[in-house]
């Protein structure tokens, strides 16, 4: 009797300290997310002896993270065709663009294996635009703008000094900028350059405005009398566009940039003094 009082609570002492283990084990195998695979354990003996066995779960790291296999999705591009000055709209679909305070896109959705369709319009900002994946328009907008270009060289008939009340002419040679390739994010931003517009300034107080394509001054050409002989400041800013293309597709129209050239003009002043 005394035998079976001690070898039943031998039992019953070791089921409750491997139910014990067991539930820890589970426990912790499922905080860390590896509870399908459970351990299990057994017990078994005669009068005094008792067999404990067990059986553990695969081993599972919780340490190593599991990530998603992501299939590749399709995206939009965007062309800005319209600018949101609109004292440059242009005949046609920019003079009705239904964007009243950004810019007028076309877009466009790539697929996967490497095809693409139209995908109507879109109202954006320059930052909401993206001409290729991880790049923005305002980005490709940014590096065109710090672009220097040439003021380019004033040049005046007469040359030497004008005469008061008879006309000088004055023009811009050398304001031209050929193309230029930036680095943008990886990728390569291709700008043409075209100057589309020269105001004149003559330092007393007259001011014009011609409009050409800006070939080598033949547009920018202007005309003015002085009244009085002097020295007279004259200025021409040169008004830029560039079109932007992001690997060989095109972004858009970037306006109103600038460049400038000064030069002093003298006058001279003819008197005539009768005499006798």
């Amino acid at each position: 009797m005394k035998m079976t009082a001690r070898c039943t609570f031998l039992l019953v002492s070791l089921m409750l300290a491997l139910a014990q283990g067991l539930f820890r084990s589970v426990e912790a195998a499922s905080a860390s997310g590896c509870n399908e695979h459970p351990s299990f354990g057994n017990i078994a003996g005669s009068q005094d002896t008792a067999i404990l066995s067990g059986s553990g779960a695969r081993s599972c790291n919780s340490g190593v993270a599991v990530t998603p296999i992501q299939l590749p999705q399709p995206y939009y591009t965007h062309q800005i065709i319209c600018s949101t000055n609109r004292v440059q709209a242009l005949d046609g679909v920019c003079s009705a663009t239904p964007c009243r305070s950004s810019f007028f896109a076309l877009r466009t959705i790539h697929y996967p294996d490497g095809t693409s369709a139209p995908a109507g319009f879109q109202c954006v900002t320059l930052s909401q635009a993206t001409p290729s994946p991880g790049v923005t328009a305002a980005e490709v907008f940014a590096a065109i703008r710090r672009v220097k270009l040439p003021g380019g060289e004033i040049g005046a008939v007469p040359e030497v000094r004008g005469l008061a009340n008879l006309e000088s002419f004055f023009f811009v040679r050398g304001a031209t900028q050929p193309p230029v390739d930036l680095q943008v994010g990886g990728s390569v931003v291709h700008a043409e350059f075209r100057a589309v517009e020269y105001r004149w300034a003559f330092g007393d107080g007259q001011g014009l405005v011609t409009t050409g394509p800006g070939t080598e001054g033949l547009d920018s050409e202007v005309r003015t009398a002085f009244r009085r002989r002097g020295f007279y400041r004259v200025g021409v800013t040169v008004m830029w566009t560039a079109e932007a293309f992001l690997d060989g597709r095109r972004v858009g129209q970037v306006d109103d940039l600038v460049s400038r050239a000064r030069t002093t003009y003298p006058v001279a002043e003819v008197r005539t003094i009768l005499t006798g």
